[in-house]
């Protein structure tokens, strides 16, 4: 398991790499190859880092055909495995209807403040996770609780 968890880090690293580019070391993004390094590392490894970034890469279309669908599949699959970022990126498009086209404000704010809980430090989050909260009706308060409570009890 330990030597998978790095293989599967190192795939992430250089799919960065590559989406990014790094200039000092004169290396051009290749998004075609930093969606494959990404795309093996979530299926193979079910690494959650891969996932996010193949989320994103379909969210943004970047290097590929953009695909909704595809991006919150990839999403939902990474904040699962409690990827704060994730998290926070389908808490927001399901909170204000963006992933499924109809709001879904308790799961968004469920998912968010799993988000905020995970990654305190990240102002970005903190800052989602109270929009979304100041914005959500007391029942959606109330459900996001109770969904969070079983999300929870199913994760022990």
């Amino acid at each position: 398991p330990r030597e998978r968890s790095m293989a599967a880090s190192a795939f992430v690293a250089v799919g960065v790499y590559l989406r990014d580019g790094v200039s000092g070391a004169r290396i051009k993004p290749d998004l075609d190859r930093a969606f494959d390094l990404f795309r093996y590392a979530a299926t193979y490894f079910g690494n959650a880092d891969a996932q996010y970034n193949l989320a994103r890469m379909y969210l943004d279309g970047l290097g590929v055909k953009k695909n909704l669908r595809q991006g919150v599949n990839w999403l939902e699959l990474a904040a699962r495995k409690g990827h704060p970022q994730a998290q926070a990126m389908l808490g927001r498009m399901m909170f204000t209807g963006e992933a499924s086209g109809e709001p879904e404000r308790a799961r968004g704010l469920m998912y968010l403040t799993l988000a905020r809980d995970g990654a305190a430090r990240d102002q970005r989050i903190v800052d989602l996770h109270a929009e979304a909260l100041s914005a959500a009706s007391e029942a959606d308060r109330r459900t996001a609780g109770a969904l969070l409570e079983g999300y929870l009890r199913e994760r022990n």
